[in-house]
């Protein structure tokens, strides 16, 4: 009795290996109007349309048929959709990420041959028309003229200053961002200059030569208190918290730093605008910006990974809105996490492949709040090697903190409320 029970749980086992080694079957075969559309409207679609911002469209069959190798390499690299903070660490609003389930539909469809399907199958499109800041501003902030950005001319860096003709200080509640020209203009940056001194800068050497612009690659070259808008592909407006409301002091200027990457073979033009919505209610609480990191830098040439720690403590309650990590092109990694009052650690940001050319702010779900005596802490790494590919210097050089394209930077800007702010 034992030999026959030992012989048939050494069939089933068997049977089991043999089972486990066969490839997995689906009963149905991956479609576009079934499978993939959906996809492509929930992560894609926001950029990928008519007026979205992105170089081309991925809403009829015909158009994602003849890219789909390179959608499919560009999803299994996580090239796209650009979200480079790493899951799990810090909660945020807005994530633009495919599961491996995701992925791996996509890469099924594409093996099965990319059948298109019945058309039957198809969702509904996907409405775009929510009404946002974009649509009734009350401010629009835009250079005096259009800058011409030369043929094939790679990464353009351009900042340009705006003057404001309030007579007062002025809220603002909500901002949006409306690139002038989607097929050059990478990533847009709106930033408070409270003395005027950019001014000076489109002026001098290096401007535009009529006053309104100026060369900026690593930053606006002047102290800027505070943020009015953020925009790369796939950015949203800003919509702030009921009460908490943008700052703009009178006189104040403002700077637009634009990265542009012209690929067509003709000069292209650009005006993109910032459009502002004021605050109608009672502000309870302004919108501060500060930056957590190291500025002074030396990174050894040859260094693969040059790191850093640093913090900074927290003298009054806050809640953090968002975040934003800053590096060049040397950069490697930077993660950020507070350090609470009994020592346990919040985890804020992670990023553990840094792409200069996807960066932005990341919105937490839900404010973060950090009592007095806990801390920001952050870590960074850089690679000035020769085996990176992103490095300017051939051969590596000693690289410092500064604005140029081959300086280097390692912060992270935070938007954020003090917890104890009188209304205003």
């Amino acid at each position: 009795m034992v030999l026959r029970l030992l012989i048939v749980l050494l069939v089933a086992l068997a049977s089991g290996a043999a089972a486990a080694d066969r490839p997995v079957t689906f009963s149905r075969p991956v479609t576009f109007s079934r499978d993939i559309v959906p996809l492509l409207q929930q992560h894609c679609q926001e950029c990928h349309r008519t007026g979205g911002g992105a170089p081309f469209t991925l809403s009829e069959y015909s158009h994602v048929y003849k890219r789909r190798d390179k959608i499919l390499e560009a999803v299994e690299k996580r090239l796209m959709p650009p979200w480079k903070a790493v899951p799990g660490y810090g909660d945020f609003r807005g994530e633009r990420r495919l599961t491996d389930a995701e992925i791996s539909t996509i890469a099924r469809w594409v093996a099965g041959g990319a059948p298109e399907g019945d058309p039957k199958d198809l969702p509904l499109p996907r409405d775009w028309s929510v009404t946002t800041v974009l649509d009734s501003p009350d401010v629009v902030l835009r250079p005096e003229q259009a800058y011409t950005v030369a043929a094939r001319s790679g990464d353009v860096y351009r900042c340009f200053s705006i003057q404001t003709s309030f007579s007062e200080d002025r809220y603002f509640r909500a901002s949006g961002v409306v690139p002038g020209n989607p097929k050059i203009v990478h990533h847009i940056l709106a930033m408070v200059d409270p003395e005027g001194l950019s001014a000076r800068l489109a002026s001098g050497r290096g401007s535009s030569g009529d006053g309104h612009s100026y060369p900026c690659f690593g930053g606006p070259g002047v102290r800027i208190d505070g943020y009015l808008a953020g925009w790369a592909p796939g950015g949203r407006p800003w919509d702030l918290p009921d009460g908490v409301a943008m700052f703009l002091p009178k006189g104040a200027r403002v700077v637009l730093q634009l990265h542009y990457h012209n690929t067509q073979l003709t000069a292209q033009t650009d005006r993109s605008e910032v459009r502002l919505r004021a605050a109608t209610g009672p502000v309870q609480q302004r919108l501060r910006f500060m930056r957590v990191g190291r500025f002074s830098l030396t990174i050894p040439a040859g260094n693969p990974s040059y790191q850093i720690e640093t913090g900074a403590p927290v003298f009054r309650p806050i809640h953090m809105i968002a975040i934003h990590p800053h590096m060049h092109l040397l950069g490697r990694e930077m993660k950020v996490w507070a350090r609470m009052n009994d020592e346990s650690v919040k985890p804020l940001i992670h990023i553990d492949d840094w792409d200069f050319n996807w960066q932005g702010f990341y919105w937490f779900r839900t404010p973060v709040p950090l009592p007095v005596d806990s801390r920001i802490e952050l870590t960074a790494a850089w690679d000035n090697s020769e085996g990176n590919p992103r490095n300017p210097n051939k051969p590596p050089r000693d690289v410092y903190w500064g604005e140029r394209t081959v300086d280097e930077m390692g912060h992270a800007a935070i938007l954020y409320t003090f917890d104890d702010e009188k209304p205003r």
